[in-house]
């Protein structure tokens, strides 16, 4: 008895102890752990690995702070969303790059976190309750998109200030005042500024206000009570109309080029909203369907109302944003552009629950539904190749295929877990008592697995990039000390690997690319020539500049510079006289693969000297290969060589030239290796002076 009157007497000293923590106080712990949480996750990371993206971003925040304008390797950008660079510039003033990603990803994870803020504030304009609104706030950032805070990129900015034009617009429909539609467009336009997408939101907001009218029957009046905000969003189409949409859109102009395919835009966009379904724990999807239907069709409150339209509007428009990138080329789900609508679920789940759980019967026939969509759209087909680069659920989704070494075992566990949900879901519907807290903790559960599994997805990407890219010293070109540097680039390289470097670098200030080469993304490059004594034109000029060139889809040898540092994939040179090309092939890998075709070249030392001698390697195919002949055009002859499985054929070209020579391989299609189409392997060809060559 005294055990038991003990434990009686402790079990109300903790209550007690926790009812006297404040709900703000619980606020600021749940964003406290999350930003704690969030930090460790992004410091794990190795590195960035979502290019070109990343490498923008920082490349803009560096300029900022080095020369207070926004450019890319020092040509202007004309790029629009240029709130996260001005936030992140000051954290690159920091000595070496590695700092300064650690200091950007502390950065990201403190604002995203920020995000449990507006959500809470929010609940409580609905009146859902302190324990709701925390509930609510303890989802947001347990998402899996919280990956974003750890990522060089506008999402950890966007999240919470998205959320927060919501917040304010919903206070500013419901309880009309000047401060909230300041507020709103204030963080509407901030928004705006760190990712251009969210300039739906003043779109929203006007389609909301008038539905608004009409559903009260009121609609001059509403307008008039809205006219603050559409005046300041009328003065903000004033630049539009003057400067046009191309000016204003810079990097994002091709937007406008989008072609509207209704079949293509609704199958991307139907599944990206399954998505949302997944990424919202699942379990609270039936009764936050619910809750958004009885927020317009029965609404307790103006609050509710507005809401219930807002977020339908909000809803549709960024869906519809995801889709039609999806259906013009992107082919692959566009996670970034929608989960901002997973906060919106978790407040319209609490609206229903709010109400006791009705409507039981339709409740269940909805999680029932959930469980035929899962079972007929799986997971799997929108992971396969690089169809998950944009989402971290389904980097979650591949996490967990690695973990059981079979994507269709994976898709079954998927599958079988949602089916799960969704019959608690139905269950909990008639046990309305407990069902909420039950619910909410199994959503935070499903959160926080799915959001384990993306991060140690993202981990063991990074550091498998890290390892294969740049290992060792990533700043392999900053440390060596040469000065201001250009990158390579032939027309076999890779661009995110050329963008990794130029990421980790801030020496690279210049890309020169080689005849042929495609440019790594939308800024500044230099075209280049190769002259007839090896050099490398730019502008008519010889580049005198230390290089960091390509030996990913190219085998290089230079006169006039020497190499200071190397990897796998690049070599560093520093100019001794003026860089010439003494051996160029484009299209032998660095694993010695050849692409399907590919040209060796080669220069005398001397300008308008001759070429005197042999060009020799070896051709090859691992066992278990098909034979197949290759052909070899040169100046003064044609060969063709048959490449035996398992064994090495020699070959022996004749070089007799004055200036320049080439010869031009072309070999059947083998097999691929990654993105690579290869044909045999070789050695490295090498030029030997040979008198008796050219008789």
């Amino acid at each position: 008895m005294a055990v038991a009157a003990r434990s009686d007497r402790l079990a109300r000293t903790r209550g007690l102890a926790l009812a006297r923590v404040s709900p703000l106080q619980w606020l600021g712990a749940i964003v406290a752990v999350s930003f704690v949480v969030r930090t460790i996750a992004g410091w794990l990371r190795a590195g960035p690995v979502y290019f070109p993206d990343e490498y923008i971003y920082s490349e803009l925040g560096r300029s900022i702070a080095d020369h207070g304008r926004p450019l890319v390797r020092g040509a202007a950008a004309h790029f629009p969303a240029v709130l996260q660079p001005l936030l992140t510039a000051p954290a690159w003033l920091a000595g070496d790059v590695e700092t300064s990603f650690r200091l950007v990803q502390l950065e990201g994870a403190l604002v995203m976190s920020l995000a449990a803020v507006p959500v809470y504030l929010l609940a409580r304009r609905l009146e859902l309750g302190a324990w709701l609104g925390l509930a609510a706030a303890a989802l947001t950032v347990a998402v899996p998109d919280m990956l974003y805070a750890g990522w060089v990129l506008a999402d950890p900015f966007t999240y919470p200030l998205a959320l927060a034009a919501l917040a304010a617009a919903v206070t500013a429909l419901a309880y009309p005042s000047r401060r909230a539609q300041i507020a709103f467009v204030a963080f509407a336009g901030l928004a705006t500024l760190a990712r251009v997408q969210f300039v739906v939101l003043p779109a929203c907001f006007l389609l909301a206000a008038l539905a608004l009218g009409v559903r009260e029957q009121r609609l001059r009046q509403v307008i008039a009570e809205q006219r603050l905000a559409f005046g300041l969003f009328a003065l903000a189409l004033v630049p539009l109309v003057l400067a046009g949409p191309n000016a204003l859109l810079g990097y994002y102009h091709g937007v406008l080029d989008l072609h509207l395919s209704p079949l293509g835009i609704g199958k991307w966009a139907a599944a990206d909203a399954m998505l949302v379904l997944y990424s919202c724990g699942w379990i609270l999807a039936p009764g936050a369907v619910i809750g958004l239907v009885m927020a317009i069709w029965r609404p307790r409150t103006r609050a509710e109302l507005a809401f219930g339209i807002l977020a339908s509007l909000f809803s549709l428009a960024v869906l519809f944003q995801a889709g039609l990138y999806a259906a013009n080329g992107a082919d692959r789900i566009q996670e970034r552009y929608f989960f901002y609508v997973l906060p919106l679920v978790f407040l319209a789940f609490g609206l229903f629950a709010s109400r006791g759980w009705p409507h039981r019967v339709p409740h269940a026939l909805l999680a029932g539904a959930f469980i035929l969509v899962s079972a007929r759209v799986p997971l799997a087909g929108f992971a396969a190749s690089d169809g998950r680069s944009n989402s971290p659920l389904l980097f979650s989704a591949g996490e967990l295929e690695n973990l059981m070494g079979d994507t269709g075992l994976a898709s079954l566990a998927i599958a079988g877990l949602v089916a799960l949900l969704s019959l608690a879901a139905a269950a909990l519907g008639f046990r309305p008592r407990r069902a909420t807290g039950i619910a909410i903790g199994l959503a935070l559960a499903a959160c926080a697995l799915s959001s384990a599994g993306a991060v140690a997805y993202d981990h063991a990407l990074s550091h498998r990039v890290r390892a294969n890219v740049v290992p060792g010293n990533p700043s392999m070109v900053d440390a060596a000390g040469l000065g201001d540097a250009a990158l390579l680039q032939s027309p076999y390289g890779d661009r995110g690997f050329a963008t990794d470097e130029l990421f980790w670098n801030r020496s690279l200030t210049s890309l020169v690319l080689l005849p042929g080469a495609p440019p790594t993304d939308a800024f500044a490059v230099r075209q280049a020539q190769i002259s007839g004594d090896g050099s490398i034109l730019v502008g008519g000029k010889p580049l005198e500049q230390p290089l960091l060139a390509d030996s990913y889809g190219a085998t290089t040898r230079f006169r006039g510079a020497r190499e200071v540092g190397r990897t796998r994939l690049f070599r560093l040179l520093e100019p001794n006289g003026r860089p010439r090309l003494a051996l160029y092939v484009p299209g032998r890998y660095f694993d010695g693969w050849l692409a399907l075709e590919a040209t060796m070249r080669l220069w005398p030392a001397e300008v308008g000297g001759r070429l005197v001698g042999r060009l020799g390697f070896s051709l090859s195919l691992p066992e278990g290969a098909d034979p197949v002949q290759v052909h070899l055009r040169y100046a003064g002859g044609e060969r063709t060589v048959s490449v035996n499985p398992g064994a090495s054929a020699a070959v022996s070209l004749p070089v007799c030239a004055s200036g320049p020579w080439s010869a031009h391989f072309s070999g059947p299609f083998t097999g691929s290796i990654g993105p690579r189409f290869v044909s045999v392997r070789s050695t490295e060809p090498v030029f030997r002076a040979d008198p008796s060559a050219c008789r």
